[in-house]
């Protein structure tokens, strides 16, 4: 047989346990032996060659770890190690006698070694030296803001974004009902679940009205059956006045503009009782106010048409803002500092009723009108007193005093603890609200997981305080808003240099598109990088209403950040239309989440700039300029035996005020950033603080403690409504009221008083600034 390596197989040959005698005695048969084929080959067995090691080589292996151990490990041994365990032993048994004067040395060693361990790991924390990716500065070091931004935009949640609203718009949530009761179980509960510390819910007494029992019915010309307008709880305007009208005669006033009053007035249509039918315009207060000056017994507001649908109503608040925001009945004062004034004396109350209905409604009413009065714009006209009479009621629930509640959490300041900024939201919705103001306040709650994330996950600490306030009663004129700043007005001044307001951000077919309203001081920093994530952001004077009006009186500098579309209410703002259905397939949409997404960056990075920048990003100079150019445009509009000598004095004075500002912040700059400095020396950190407590009072301290001459809730004599306001030219409407009101009438006396009045306050508080010369003679370069 041949194996399979190519050599012959050798049979096996069992061997004898004997001597080779033994062996060559045993006979062999024929029949045992097997003659192979070749002779045997015989396979020589393999060895592996075991390497010599060389004997030299061995040897000086040998003489170097001799000559080692006499040269180094002896003498390390002897002079070193041995004395070392000596002095060790001696400490040891000395430390052992001094622990035994306390107890047993086992234990007090123990308790040694806790304690030092201890101390250990708190410096090693506190140093913030460990790689756990911590953002928070300490020691003069500032948190990374590029590192908190980017987990903010891994950490948005849209799902979240939809449960959170799916939930808050599932019910009516007027204030002061279950619903509201409900969705303020909601927001706590998320605050706590987030780990934002509740810092109150406040409660307070505010007039309030609910839907009650509403009727009216049309009497044509010639018809004296009439028909009815069926009307239900959607026909409802909060802060409307009660009354009962019979056989009163309706005009149509077109938008009720003080150019549709004077004509309809001119044509002689007004001279008789009458009840006036409009369509809602852009300051729905003003209209009622209009009605009111030209005689109107009751207003009917005409709701436009959702979509296809003229069946809906929009149900609008007509409370009278430009008087003052707040409880009616507690004009300027905290509830329950004192008794209540009577309704009939309330100036944040229209006198006569209203009720809105929808465009089917009203054109039943209209279609009753002949073609004779004024023609308006649209084509419709007025009528006359004799074309049609209505029976009107207007029955709402009244609660005098109804509790409204605002929740606040906060989140504390690691530097500045005295001072903080306000992310806002209204909460109150008359139907679902889901697309406002349901939504703004699924932003605020995003915003506070996303602020308390980062937290959590860098041990972050903002510089100043934030509060995330969910307000209640918005619809009742701001009550919840402006009674938390009566009740605690000093407080909040000291406190607060910012307010953001983000109710009105909302997801629409618009939504790249965002409007800011701000205070000059913020203009520039909503303004910068605006387009960068791919929105576009308007920045403009403010020109709304809202719960922030009662703080921009007061002279804190306010943002509104807005969707277009959301701010003018569009439809099914204010409907029972206005549902989570109508905006679910938004919020899935890949394009509109990005974009969502976008804005909730934008927001983010805003704030973060305003809490936690180190020094607090106003622009003084900007300020200032806007002062004067603001300034020279109403010098235009006045006549020549008006001085304006006192206010441009103070505008220079503010120019300067920028300047040197701007001269201590980039030397600032310069020793923080350009100088390779890692930690701000303490002197300099104290002129900060000094720079911000400065720069958060520009704003507060520009006002009058009395207040406007006609309006005392209005205390900023810069920035605040005028009596009649002007949608298309906010910055006539908003800037320097009571002057531009005397303007108006061309009272120049009054003109010349307030412009004195004005130069004053700004000549002193811009002083207020250049007397801190320790602040401005610190010279950066020293260090």
């Amino acid at each position: 047989m041949v194996n399979t390596r190519g050599y012959t197989a050798v049979p096996n040959v069992e061997q004898p346990t004997g001597n080779s005698q033994d062996v060559s005695s045993t006979p062999i048969s024929d029949s045992d032996m097997e003659i192979p084929l070749e002779p045997p080959v015989y396979v020589e067995e393999m060895g592996v060659e075991e390497p010599q090691v060389s004997e030299a080589f061995s040897e000086k292996v040998q003489r170097f770890r001799i000559c080692f151990e006499n040269n180094v490990v002896v003498p390390v041994k002897e002079k070193v190690v041995d004395p070392l365990a000596q002095i060790m032993s001696l400490v040891s048994e000395k430390f052992d006698l001094c622990l035994s004067k306390f107890g047993n040395i086992l234990v007090m060693r123990r308790v040694f070694y806790l304690v030092i361990m201890s101390i250990v790991t708190v410096l090693i924390i506190a140093s913030d030296k460990l790689p756990n990716g911590t953002a928070r500065g300490s020691s003069g070091l500032f948190s990374d803001h590029e590192l908190l931004l980017q987990y903010a935009k891994k950490s948005i949640d849209l799902s979240k974004i939809e449960r959170d609203l799916e939930y808050i718009s599932s019910m009516p949530h007027m204030s002061g009902t279950s619903g509201d009761a409900a969705i303020r179980h909601y927001i706590r509960e998320s605050f706590e679940k987030n780990g934002i510390r509740l810092a109150g819910e406040e409660e307070f007494m505010a007039y309030s009205n609910y839907p009650g029992n509403a009727s009216l019915h049309v009497y044509p010309r010639g018809n004296s059956e009439g028909f009815d307008i069926p009307l239900n709880e959607e026909n409802f305007n909060p802060m409307s006045r009660n009354g009962e009208f019979k056989n009163t005669a309706v005009i149509y006033g077109n938008k009720a503009s003080l150019d549709d009053m004077v004509s309809l007035k001119d044509e002689g249509v007004l001279n008789e009782d009458f009840i006036l039918l409009i369509h809602y315009g852009d300051y729905v207060f003003q209209q009622m106010m209009r009605a009111q000056e030209y005689g109107a017994k009751a207003v009917i507001f005409i709701s436009e048409p959702y979509k296809d649908n003229k069946n809906v109503v929009q149900m609008k608040s007509v409370a009278l803002p430009q008087n003052g925001t707040g409880d009616a009945l507690t004009p300027e004062w905290e509830g329950s500092i004192r008794d209540p004034i009577d309704v009939a004396d309330a100036e944040c109350l229209p006198k006569i009723p209203s009720i809105p209905i929808s465009t089917n409604e009203g054109e039943k009413i209209l279609s009753t009108l002949s073609d004779t009065g004024v023609k308006f714009s649209n084509n419709l006209f007025s009528g006359s007193v004799n074309d049609c009479l209505l029976d009107l009621l207007v029955e709402t629930a009244i609660r005098e005093r109804h509790p409204i509640h605002d929740i606040v959490g906060k989140i504390e300041g690691s530097e500045q603890d005295g001072k903080a900024i306000v992310i806002s939201a209204p909460r109150n919705s008359i139907s679902f609200g889901a697309t406002y103001p349901s939504f703004g306040t699924v932003v605020l709650l995003s915003l506070t997981q996303l602020y308390q994330e980062m937290v959590y996950k860098f041990d972050w600490k903002p510089l100043r305080n934030i509060y995330f306030i969910s307000f209640g009663g918005s619809e009742f004129n701001e009550a919840g808003a402006t009674e938390l700043m009566e009740k605690r007005a000093e407080v909040l001044k000291s406190e607060i240099y910012t307010i953001i307001d983000v109710g009105q951000v909302g997801i629409w077919n618009d939504n790249s598109v965002l409007d800011v309203q701000c205070h000059p001081l913020l203009a520039d920093l909503f303004q910068k990088n605006g387009t960068s994530r791919g929105l576009d952001v308007k920045v403009d004077n403010i020109h709304q209403f809202g719960d922030w009006t009662p703080y921009l009186a007061r002279g804190m500098p306010v943002a509104i950040i807005s969707s277009p579309g959301v701010m003018n209410r569009k439809l099914p703002i204010g409907t029972v239309e206005d549902t989570f259905e109508t905006v679910k397939d938004l919020l899935r949409d890949k394009n509109k989440g990005e974009m969502l997404s976008e804005m909730m960056m934008y927001l983010v990075e805003k704030s973060l700039k305003l809490i936690d920048d180190p020094l607090i990003p106003f622009d003084v100079s900007n300020y200032a300029d806007f002062l004067s150019n603001t300034l020279k445009g109403i010098q235009k509009e006045c006549s020549d035996t008006v001085n304006f000598d006192e206010v441009f004095s103070g505008t220079a004075l503010w120019k300067s005020t920028g300047l040197q500002f701007d001269t201590w912040k980039s030397g600032w700059i310069d020793l923080m950033y350009g100088s390779g400095t890692s930690i701000e020396p303490t002197i300099i950190a104290i002129n900060r603080w000094s720079w911000n407590y400065l720069l958060s009072l520009i704003g507060i301290t520009q006002c009058l403690e009395e207040g406007l001459p006609e309006r005392p809730f209005y205390k900023n004599v810069i920035l605040g409504p005028k009596l009649w306001v002007e949608k298309d030219e906010p910055l006539r409407s908003w800037t320097f009221p009571e002057i531009r009101d005397s303007i108006a009438v061309k009272d120049w006396a009054s003109v010349q008083e307030q412009l004195n009045t004005l130069g004053t306050i700004l000549q002193n508080t811009a002083r207020h600034f250049l007397e801190n010369k320790n602040l401005h003679e610190i010279n950066t370069n020293n260090y």
